[in-house]
């Protein structure tokens, strides 16, 4: 048996690892030192016949060993080799377990449009499946102003911050205190390449507040009067004024304050003459609202009863007699007269 060129033994296929081919040549090896250990067993078994007092015991070498040799060294590896060849060139049945940093993100936001009123809060909820090591940023599209890097806050205006809780998808801009003009655009990005973008649309709204009933109110002295002011979004801070005056605190004790997320009720019990003046509802984060409270004097109704059970009369009715009174008058000085002469 010829020995093998070891030259032969080389990696012929670019699709198989380094090592592989490395144990590939060593495989290789091992087969023809094999072949020559044969070789040399079967020279001594020649030798043996020849000369049968110099032979010792011997393993025997038949066919059938050299083939389970040949099939263990060089069959079972190549074939390890050559499912490895096909995995490389064909795409697999099943396709393999990938690390989460080797898959692609995933933007999972279906609300992209937020409103928040003046003062209050605001929250872009930014949600991304399969970040990885990936880093999450907030950019101000009008003048491209990168606010938030990670859940580090980079903006030099501490009214923006960044909120993630570690093992969550989701990545949260808070806005304190907004005003109308951070409405805008605001962009939530991945650092792929190319880098991922998702835009959010924040509308801040100046919210007005409202007193039911009428802009001017008439109260008798006397009564008890209720105040109620509304407003569209949730607060429950409601500073109240009269004549400019905050009065939630002033400590009279005929004025109450009923408070409720949208609704505050101002009651004023007895009204009195000091009572009289406008009255101001100031909800936090929107506009004002006043109305204008008279309190009427209690002598008044007596005289509105007195006019009321008798019949009015004209204010110029003594007028109206002198006219009636005086043709009668002039006939009468014109009779004397006509008897005189």
């Amino acid at each position: 048996m010829a020995p093998r060129d070891r030259v032969s033994c080389g990696c012929k296929h670019p699709a198989l690892w380094k090592w592989k081919c490395l144990r590939r040549q060593s495989q290789c090896g091992m087969l023809m030192g094999l072949e020559r250990s044969l070789q040399q067993r079967v020279a001594d078994q020649t030798d043996s016949r020849r000369h049968p007092a110099m032979a010792g015991p011997r393993c025997r070498i038949t066919p059938l060993s050299v083939t389970v040799a040949a099939v263990v060294l060089v069959v079972l590896p190549l074939h390890t080799e050559s499912a490895a060849v096909q995995s490389a060139d064909e795409p697999p049945s099943r396709p393999p377990l990938q690390r989460p940093s080797m898959l692609q993100p995933v933007f999972l936001n279906t609300t992209r449009h937020v409103q928040a009123p003046v003062g209050r809060p605001a929250y872009l909820h930014c949600i991304v499946q399969h970040p990885g090591d990936r880093t999450i940023s907030w950019v101000r599209r009008k003048d491209l102003h990168i606010l938030t890097v990670g859940e580090y806050t980079y903006s030099s205006d501490q009214r923006f911050q960044s909120l993630h809780v570690p093992g969550t998808q989701e990545w949260t801009l808070k806005v304190r205190s907004p005003t109308p003009a951070d409405s805008g655009v605001y962009d939530c990005q991945v650092s792929t390449e190319p880098r991922m973008s998702l835009a959010f649309q924040l509308d801040v709204t100046v919210s007005q507040a409202r007193i039911l009933g009428s802009p001017e109110l008439h109260v008798k002295t006397g009564s008890d009067v209720n105040l109620t002011c509304e407003v569209a979004h949730n607060t429950r801070v409601f500073y109240w004024y009269h004549n400019g005056d905050v009065i939630n605190h002033s400590g009279r004790p005929r004025l109450r304050l009923e408070t409720e997320p949208t609704v505050s009720r101002l009651y004023i019990t007895r009204m009195t003459a000091n009572d009289t003046g406008t009255y101001t509802c100031g909800p936090s984060g929107a506009e004002p609202a006043s109305v204008v409270v008279h309190a009427i004097n209690g002598g008044h109704p007596a005289a509105m009863q007195h006019n009321s059970a008798g019949l009015s009369r004209p204010a110029g009715w003594p007028l109206l007699i002198a006219l009636l009174w005086l043709p009668l008058l002039v006939s009468t000085v014109v009779a004397q007269a006509h008897s005189g002469d």
